[in-house]
């Protein structure tokens, strides 16, 4: 699995930091693009005038490119890998799922916090990980930019192979200098494995599946022990 365009939705906050840190770092060392994407809806209202909607638009028009400079600066702050600032004026999740497409890796930011909480801008991040069929890498506000990606570990739960998500974490090994250890038969607790791994690369069902998603998904993301790639599993 190549990685050639890395996506990175961005809402400014801690987690966001950690996700462009981490992201920069794949993309220089796969020599992939970097978008740093920040999203939000601004809508006329149906009962307003011609007048009153011509009004909006040019509004929204200098909106986009205070946040566009806003966005290139944040994103100048936390990594000095080369990086094109996107602006959507519509929802995050159609911005993001509409960008993915194009995208071979989305590095997303959560806060870890359990509950409804848990998921970067509320359930936008969990959409995101539930509908895509693009690897997503989800990174903690509370990670260290600075420590290096020194060994990966490949999860596979029982029925899944784990084929594409060892092979993505060889790429990025291979990119970051890291060693990959295949743990794909190993029954034991996925979360254990971060004992010894700084990234844990996991199999996910091509299907979402709520079962999987509460058994390994969300405890990996909660235990904030370090970034977690989840890879969805062809059939």
């Amino acid at each position: 699995m190549t990685i050639q365009r890395i996506l990175v939705p961005v809402d400014f906050g801690d987690a966001s930091v950690a996700a462009i840190a981490l992201a920069g770092r794949l993309a220089d060392g796969c020599g992939a693009s970097l978008t740093l994407l920040h999203a939000e809806a601004v809508e006329a209202p149906a009962y307003f005038t011609r007048d009153q909607v011509d009004a909006l638009a040019a509004e929204r028009r200098q909106r986009q490119e205070q946040a566009r400079k806003y966005l290139a600066a944040f994103g100048h702050k936390h990594t000095e890998a080369r990086f094109l600032a996107e602006i959507a004026m519509r929802s995050p999740i159609d911005a993001i799922t509409e960008a993915a497409f194009d995208a071979d890796l989305v590095v997303m930011g959560t806060h870890g916090r359990s509950g409804p909480r848990l998921w970067w801008l509320g359930s936008v991040a969990e959409r995101i990980l539930r509908d895509l069929t693009t690897p997503v890498l989800i990174a903690h506000a509370r990670d260290d930019a600075r420590r290096p990606l020194t060994s990966l570990a490949v999860f596979a739960a029982p029925g899944l192979t784990g084929q594409n998500a060892l092979a993505l974490a060889m790429r990025i090994g291979e990119a970051v200098n890291a060693e990959v250890h295949d743990r794909r038969g190993d029954a034991a607790d996925p979360e254990a494995m971060f004992n010894d791994a700084s990234m844990v690369v996991v199999a996910e069902p091509w299907v979402h599946d709520r079962a999987w998603r509460t058994k390994v998904g969300e405890p990996l993301i909660r235990s904030g022990r370090g970034p977690v790639l989840f890879v969805p599993e062809r059939t």
